[in-house]
């Protein structure tokens, strides 16, 4: 076999010997005394990027300019001592200019005459070890900065092997504490009864993962919720478990406040309307297993709304607040309480026997609220009516249990407040033949079922008739005439008292214009109204005025009436709507005077044209009477403010006579006339 062919760069070394240096995969170099080459193998050529001999140039320089001194101390250590060899780590120049890092293995030769001879250098190339070193730099670095904690654990010894500086943070371990401590046992916990952490990771297999909650013991004893996403790694004949745990506390904290914000009524703290469901439902499948009865009592704050319109609904916020406070006293630590709304309170009273005990806990509920509360400078006085409904005797389901409950709290405020009723099936007919009418209320106005009769007002000393009330009737398809007082209630609570009355305005507004040649210059037309005309955001009742400019016809025409609760409301709304209206002429008269609250202050602060007296009080006056003498106050306490007085009611000549003697302006009654339709009223026109 021929030799390889050595370098044509001379040296005095065996050819032998250096058919092996050349053979060698690592670099090789021999150097003089003087630090010139002598000798370079194609490993070192190669390493360098030089071709062939060009690596014998005399400005060839291999060494890195930083590496000189280096080399030089090298050398001088090797004289010093030729017999250890010099091991040290330093920077060779590639032909392109890049650096190279290389760890240097340096001998000295000696002659026959134990000087030195040369220098035999290898050079191992530390390039790829570098880059992999300040990868794995790198790769540590992000691992300890990562805001997940993440572990290697042995599947064998259960053991960490390995973990992240956010670990250490997390569990408040050290890294030489926390390796070698049992991944199950000594740091994670099993909440909720789940399967222990062993098991899970015993069963995962490659290449699946597990992404599972548990909680970590901190080496203080306090436990954190923790998020893990464990994969399984195998190498070779091992087998390990790497993972990403990440602190889910915060999430935790969010996830409590959304579900508290869910459950809970932010004011009073009180379960919902939604726990209290979730809570029902429960109580309905135990009674199933106990065969026991459940109590649900709905209870509605009597007066309340007074209170937020005459002190404010910061004031009303604490009432609620106390209100729930003493019902919370009042109920046992098996039942639940919760504010469903506004004032409405629901109770569910559950493990029941009999019924005994909820009477004994509906009136101490009662009694309670029956207290005076002492809010800041008011004493407020309250009470609340109580609906209650029992399962399953009264209802098959939840919901048909609240709408018992419900129907039986609206009995209890029909029969006087402050009490409780027990559902009954005829309150279930009774809401239904409810539901009806307002059923056929909304479609009324659309199929133009409503229409005015209009009453009289006659002025009592000339005996001249120089007003009339427009009054609304409903001409139902089935029933005939039906009076507004089997329906006006139904229509402010739902909201459609609103459109009606726009549309009693605009009715009466062009009938007046149609007697117009008729009347008299100061003959004016009444019109009543509701709070919630005057609550609404919309300027709906403003639109009278248009109606009025549409035909034509004088602002002074035209009397609004309004009760002593309008009145009394403190909503910006009301104030701004009666002030454009007085501003434009349109006169206002307090209607149903006697009754409720008498406003007096209200008289002042408002300028009221006429007070309306209620035909209650009218119906019982005579000679003798109380009424005859609130009469006579009533008339002359207006007249001092400029008040005119209508007496309503009046149905006999002695009524009539007694109210002239006490000085009444005006009166309406059946005396005179009952409300009849347009057409009848033109003809008493004639008359007139």
């Amino acid at each position: 076999m021929p030799k390889p062919e050595l370098s044509k760069h001379t040296t005095d070394m065996d050819d032998d010997l250096l058919r092996v240096i050349d053979a060698m995969p690592i670099a090789m170099v021999l150097s003089r005394v003087d630090g010139s080459l002598e000798y370079v193998n194609p490993a070192l050529k190669q390493l360098l990027g030089y071709p062939d001999d060009e690596i014998y140039q005399p400005d060839v320089v291999i060494s890195h300019p930083a590496s000189m001194t280096i080399n030089k101390t090298i050398r001088q250590h090797l004289k010093d001592d030729p017999y250890n060899p010099v091991i040290i780590e330093k920077q060779y120049l590639h032909k392109s200019g890049s650096i190279i890092s290389g760890l240097l293995t340096m001998v000295a030769q000696a002659d026959n005459k134990n000087n030195i001879k040369r220098f035999i250098a290898q050079i191992v190339d530390l390039t790829q070890l570098k880059q992999t070193q300040a990868s794995l730099f790198l790769f540590k670095t992000l691992l300890d900065n990562s805001n997940d904690a993440i572990y290697v654990v042995d599947l064998q010894s259960k053991l960490f092997i390995e973990c992240n500086q956010t670990a250490c943070r997390q569990l408040g371990y050290s890294r030489d504490e926390l390796i070698n401590r049992m991944c199950v046992n000594d740091i994670c916990l099993n909440p909720h009864n789940e399967k222990p952490l062993c098991e899970v990771i015993n069963e995962i297999k490659p290449p699946a993962g597990v992404l599972l909650e548990r909680e970590q013991v901190c080496k203080n004893g306090s436990t954190i919720p923790v998020e893990i996403n464990a994969c399984y790694i195998q190498q070779e004949e091992k087998q390990y478990l790497l993972a990403v745990v990440r602190d889910i506390s915060h999430r935790k904290r969010n996830e409590a406040i959304i579900w508290r914000q869910a459950n809970f009524d932010a004011l009073t703290q009180l379960p919902n309307r939604r726990l209290l469901q979730d809570r029902l439902q429960l109580a309905i499948k135990q009674v199933h297993r106990s065969r026991q009865l459940i109590a649900l009592l709905y209870l509605d704050l009597d007066r309340f709304k007074e209170v937020n319109d005459t002190l404010g609904h910061s004031t009303g916020d604490l009432l609620l607040i106390e209100a729930a406070k003493r019902l919370q006293l009042c109920i046992r630590e098996v039942d639940t309480l919760a504010r469903i709304g506004g004032d409405e309170f629901t109770i569910i009273l559950t493990e029941l026997d009999n019924r005994d005990i909820v009477e004994r806990i509906a009136n101490k509920l009662l009694t309670q609220l029956s207290y005076p509360f002492n809010l800041g400078n008011e004493q407020i006085h309250i009470s609340t009516s109580i609906g209650i409904s029992f399962y399953p005797q009264d209802a098959a389901s939840a919901e048909s249990l609240f709408k018992g409950a419900d129907q039986a709290m609206y009995a209890a405020k029909k029969k006087g407040k402050n009490s409780f009723e027990y559902f009954t099936p005829w309150m279930q007919q009774q809401s239904r033949q409810r539901s009806g009418l307002i059923k056929e209320l909304r479609q009324a106005l659309g199929q133009q079922q409503f229409l005015l009769h209009y009453q009289p007002v006659f002025e009592l000393t000339t005996g001249q008739l120089t007003k009339a009330e427009a009054l609304l009737r409903w001409q139902h398809p089935a029933k005939g005439i039906i009076e507004p007082a089997d329906f006006i209630a139904l229509c402010e609570e739902t909201g459609i008292i609103i459109p009606l009355g726009s549309w009693v305005f605009q009715q009466a507004i062009r009938q007046l214009s149609l007697w117009q040649p008729r009347l008299a210059p100061d003959f004016q037309l009444s019109i009543n109204t509701s709070l919630l005309q005057f609550q609404d955001k919309q300027k709906d009742i403003l639109l009278c005025l248009n109606n009025l400019k549409h035909y034509q016809l004088s602002t002074k025409q035209l009397i609004i009436e309004v009760t002593e609760k309008t009145l009394m409301d403190s909503h910006h709304n009301i104030t701004e709507k009666l002030l454009a209206l007085q501003q434009a002429g349109i006169n206002v008269a307090l209607d149903d005077f006697g009754t409720g609250y008498s406003a007096l202050a209200s008289l002042t602060r408002q300028d009221i044209s006429f007070i309306k007296i209620d035909r209650s009080v009218i119906h019982n006056i005579a000679a003798s009477s109380a009424d005859r003498i609130l009469c006579e106050a009533i008339i002359a306490m207006a007249h001092k403010l400029s008040i005119k007085v209508i007496a309503e009611g009046i149905e006999t000549e002695a009524q009539k006579q007694l109210l002239l003697d006490a000085g009444c302006d005006y009166g309406q009654g059946y005396l005179f006339s009952p409300p009849i339709p347009a057409q009848s009223f033109q003809l008493l026109l004639k008359q007139h």
